[in-house]
């Protein structure tokens, strides 16, 4: 703007100058200073002329500089200042509307980040952290005002593999795939990464996908543990069967005493299959809910009197004490289900309550919900084995189990059908002093699907 100044002087002074020099030669001093004072008005006027739309200009590109509208006009002239003030509005709408689809097209980004159920973890060319999606944020239990953006990934993870594996993917230059564990708190990550290319194909950054895959690992192996227990379980009295049916075979059926023992094994190890694939079945319909779940009011003492009413002479073959505490009369469900529940949770108690024990079988209200519990004085549970407890065919002692004809698969029945009714089945116990399990079932059935889609 200073050297436009200096340049409209100059050319004033030269426009100027002859006219005073005739003014002087000529000593017409009036003419010389009318001349002095015209020049002087012409020149401001035409420097204000040439500066209001200049300053105009500039303050339009300061505006444009500073991402704020500018909502004058620029220049009201159709001289050469008006089509550079057309050229730079057209200028401007045009960026406005690149800053709008890029500001658009990242808000998208950012909410298909926030969504996504993989943490997102990217670096920048100098190998900083440049991005954290909230999910890779949870994984690693870092916090909104310290995710790490801005450092370097092994000081973000100084005691996982995750700093290596972005330092390598940088360095080497191509996408890596692995499995590792995190500590804190424990987890099994999926890891992918990929370097990030610029036009020219020169790595600018790293970017990595993570995934929780805990669950799934711990899924495969208690389908690999289910797939071995119930071919060692299938397996175990069909050997016998096979076993005393070729001693039979070989042997002579003429002794009447000897046959009807070893068919009355082969009845009981017949009866323990087809028990075993009963059970298999009823967790099978449970889970897929083929079984459509009732909605009614249960009375619970009914109930209970008929389950007890069931094991009676097992209970007075042990001399136990069987005590009924129903506080909560009713309770919400599908009565049949239900009944199987309290079958394998009292016939469990009574199984492994030894001579002369008590069981306790009772119910509480809650505020929408009742729990029932059946507890004992048996012979407990140690505190490791109470995590898989519930699981298919896991037993605390594997020999007492097979002995009093248990399956395996009573207590995840349970936990399946009180699951099914949206409620929880835990247990407290002690090695020695007895086992406590509790069954909390909500009034409010969740909502389900029959076959046609349709929710009941």
């Amino acid at each position: 703007m200073k050297q436009l100044y200096w340049q409209l002087g100059g050319f004033l002074l030269l426009l100027f100058l002859p006219f005073l020099l005739t003014g002087y030669l000529f000593e017409n001093f009036y003419f010389a200073g009318f001349t002095l004072i015209w020049f002087l008005v012409l020149g401001w006027g035409m420097f204000r002329w040439m500066q209001a739309p200049l300053e105009g200009l500039l303050k339009f590109m300061e505006s444009i500089q500073m991402g704020t509208p500018f909502k004058n006009r620029i220049v009201r002239r159709e001289d050469i200042y008006g089509q550079i003030a057309k050229g730079l509005e057209k200028l401007e709408r045009t960026h406005t509307s690149h800053l709008s689809t890029l500001h658009g097209r990242m808000e998208e980004i950012q909410a298909i980040l926030a969504s996504m159920s993989e943490g997102v973890v990217a670096t920048d060319i100098t190998g900083r952290v440049s991005l954290i999606n909230p999910m890779a944020a949870e994984l690693f239990s870092l916090t909104p005002g310290d995710d790490g953006v801005g450092e370097f990934p092994y000081k973000i993870f100084p005691d996982s593999e995750l700093g290596d594996v972005f330092h390598q993917v940088y360095v080497k230059g191509f996408p890596i795939e692995k499995e590792i564990k995190w500590s804190n708190p424990e987890r099994v990550l999926n890891l992918r990464l990929a370097p990030i290319r610029d036009e020219v194909d020169e790595i600018r950054g790293v970017v990595a996908v993570i995934g929780d895959v805990t669950k799934l690992r711990r899924l495969e192996t208690m389908r690999q543990d289910f797939v071995a227990n119930v071919s060692h379980e299938l397996k175990t009295p069909l050997t016998s069967i096979k076993g005393f049916v070729e001693t039979l075979l070989d042997g002579d059926l003429q002794d009447r005493e000897i046959t009807r023992k070893f068919m009355t094994i082969i009845f009981h190890e017949a009866e323990r299959l087809n028990n075993i694939i009963r059970d298999l079945l009823d967790i099978s319909k449970i889970e897929s809910g083929r079984t459509e779940l009732g909605r009614k009011e249960v009375e619970l003492i009914p109930l209970i009197d008929n389950i007890i009413l069931s094991v009676d002479n097992r209970v007075k073959e042990k001399q136990l004490e069987l005590k009924r505490d129903i506080q909560a009369q009713v309770v919400m469900g599908d009565e049949n289900l239900l009944k199987e529940v309290f079958i394998n949770l009292i016939d469990n108690s009574v199984k492994y309550t030894p001579s002369g024990g008590t069981i306790i079988i009772g119910s509480l209200r809650g505020e929408e919900e009742t729990m029932i519990y059946v507890k004992d004085n048996g012979f407990g549970i140690p505190a490791e084995n109470l995590s898989r407890i519930f699981e298919r065919f896991y037993r605390v002692d594997k020999g007492r189990s097979r002995e009093m004809g248990g399956t395996g698969l009573g207590l995840s029945i349970v936990k399946h059908i009180v699951e099914r009714h949206g409620g929880k089945v835990s247990v407290v116990s002690e090695p020695g002093e007895g086992s406590e399990f509790r069954v909390i079932i909500p009034d409010n059935l969740p909502v389900e699907e029959n076959w046609n889609g349709e929710t009941e």
